[in-house]
């Protein structure tokens, strides 16, 4: 199996439960996977400074669709999307 992109939302997924999040993101980075937080907040220093995990990039769609995000504007392909909104990863917000 390759390694899959896996992405995690930030308000109300990691956040849930960080500690969770925390050990499922070691686990797949172990078994080389690549996780990125994908976030519809906007990309001010404010935003920059609360949504950090440790070890993830972060990207910040600005409200924009996830999906359209990820894969149009930066041509990155997710494999695998976690969020408890799933709406907002076509229709953002």
């Amino acid at each position: 199996m390759s390694g899959k992109t896996i992405a995690i939302d930030f308000d109300n997924t990691y956040t849930a439960c960080p500690k969770t999040w925390d050990a499922f993101i070691q686990i797949a980075q172990a078994n080389g996977h690549r996780v990125v937080c994908v976030t519809a907040r906007r990309d001010t220093n404010e935003n920059r400074e609360i949504v950090q995990i440790p070890g993830v990039m972060t990207y910040f769609t600005g409200l924009a669709s996830k999906l359209w995000y990820m894969a149009e504007k930066l041509g990155v392909k997710v494999d695998i999307w976690i969020d408890d909104d799933p709406v907002s990863l076509v229709r953002g917000h």
